[in-house]
């Protein structure tokens, strides 16, 4: 077998592994997928490592972990011109970036997707860049704490009982 076709068997075993949830055997397969693609040059396959590389340490909750190869493949994505990569990149980015609270760096990426995805005609994305947006530009509820609601809840009681004394 040939290193390329080996490469893309190990990314595929990967991409099995990772649907099961088996991530750390996926990650396994992805490094040895990666390794392979460095070895022969092969930047649009060592891009999809790197995103599935991204991706597992996502699943696993490693959220920096996961930046730094999503911004590896996002890298790559642009310096091969390949638009589509380039988009799923920014989007991938965003979900991480959220995770670690940097919201506006969150919102910068899903922008740069949607843009790209428009672009590209690809209505569906756009629309998951717009849910994400979205779902980022909404007002945070304030966390109420106990005491404060409480507090609350007698200052109400307190009105209500002067008001019937009246």
């Amino acid at each position: 077998m040939d290193r390329n076709s080996q490469g893309l068997s190990l990314m595929n075993l990967g991409i099995a592994y990772l649907s099961q949830g088996q991530y750390r055997q996926a990650i396994e397969l992805f490094q040895q997928s990666l390794e392979i693609s460095r070895g022969i040059g092969d930047r649009n396959s060592e891009g999809k490592s790197l995103a599935n590389l991204g991706n597992a340490y996502n699943s696993l909750g490693q959220y920096q972990r996961a930046i730094e190869f999503l911004q590896q493949y996002l890298d790559i994505a642009r310096e091969i011109g390949d638009r589509n990569s380039e988009a799923s990149a920014w989007f991938n980015l965003g979900l991480a970036l959220e995770k670690v609270n940097r919201e506006s760096d969150a919102l910068g990426a899903y922008r740069n997707a949607r843009e790209l995805c428009q672009a590209m005609g690809l209505d569906a994305n756009v629309q998951d860049c717009n849910n994400a947006i979205e779902r980022l530009s909404q007002p945070k509820t304030p966390v109420v704490s106990r005491r404060g609601f409480w507090a609350w809840l007698r200052r109400l009681w307190r009105w209500v009982r002067a008001w019937f004394r009246r």
